[in-house]
């Protein structure tokens, strides 16, 4: 997949932008032109199978076209990677045959590495850019979840930040434990312990911890130089009305005296989730399971 991706100019966008539903979008979008794009030029041109051409259903998916909106492929809402492959060659082969038709000359596609200026400019911005990453563990006596995947097959990778100021308070003063300040921790359980295997997950409301510290401490033994090594640890129990997380957390940080800058962060939070969220996509997997969220910065 990676290396047909790289015949495309990959992006993504949120679909009620491309394709606004209610009628406050439709008409503060009715002159813009990725709407004009997508959905007046591009989505009049695509199968029924892959775009419903109901105005109020999403149009959620991966598509393929060429600046002037000319159909190339599509797959509509629930992608594998299968699916995905077919949709890839499926478009690499009309555009060859428009290329050849149109007597085009296409220059090649830029080989960048992905994210890299924005992640650049992040980190610039920031005190702390964590990788987040959400999977099933495995369960006892069982290598399938409730509703039939492959436990740890599928994750769900996205992106924490914290401000210069609220880096600061993962880096203690000396070997005794210190607690990190309310407004980190609350950001990191808030924010980051969402169940996001297989959809989405609104953020915790601060009513939602019902219990929870997160405390550094330095590692003398560890740290040589300009090289701080610092242990966090925590637990943690977040529940609503319609799921729950409860476990513990733990991982090493990394802090250069020098530039005053935490260069590496590793911590992975595991314990027990339960019950679902509107799009989460949980049903049929509503009883306690472990699920582990990881958290990763390095340079």
């Amino acid at each position: 997949m990676q290396k047909l991706a790289q015949e495309f100019v990959c992006c993504t966008e949120e679909v009620d932008i491309l394709f606004p539903r209610n009628e406050w979008l439709i008409k503060h979008l009715k002159n813009d032109p990725a709407v004009k794009l997508f959905r007046d030029t591009y989505g009049k041109q695509v199968p029924r199978e892959h775009w419903d051409p109901s105005p109020t259903k999403t149009k959620q998916g991966v598509y393929a076209m060429m600046p002037d909106g000319t159909y190339l492929s599509a797959r509509f809402v629930g992608t594998r990677k299968d699916q995905v492959i077919d949709l890839l060659n499926e478009a690499l082969t009309t555009w060859r045959e428009q290329v050849k038709e149109r007597g085009l000359k296409p220059k090649p596609v830029p080989q960048t590495a992905a994210l890299q200026e924005w992640e650049s400019q992040k980190k610039k911005d920031l005190g702390l850019l964590l990788q987040m990453h959400c999977r099933d563990l495995p369960r006892e006596g069982a290598n399938k979840t409730g509703h039939g995947r492959v436990v740890g097959e599928q994750g769900n990778t996205t992106w924490l930040e914290f401000s210069k100021t609220e880096a600061l308070t993962f880096v203690p003063d000396g070997e005794e434990w210190q607690a990190v300040s309310s407004e980190a921790r609350d950001k990191l359980f808030r924010k980051g312990l969402k169940d996001i295997v297989y959809g989405q997950s609104p953020d915790w409301k601060p009513a939602d911890i019902q219990s929870g510290s997160l405390k550094v401490r330095r590692q003398n033994n560890l740290s040589k130089g300009i090289n701080v090594v610092i242990e966090l640890a925590g637990e943690f129990h977040l529940q609503d009305g319609s799921h729950s997380y409860r476990g513990k957390i733990s991982g090493r940080v990394l802090w250069l005296t020098d530039r005053k800058k935490i260069t590496r962060f590793e911590a992975v939070a595991i314990g027990a989730r339960q019950g679902s969220t509107t799009f989460n996509f949980r049903k049929g997997d509503e009883a306690a399971a472990p699920l582990g969220v990881s958290f990763f910065l390095g340079e």
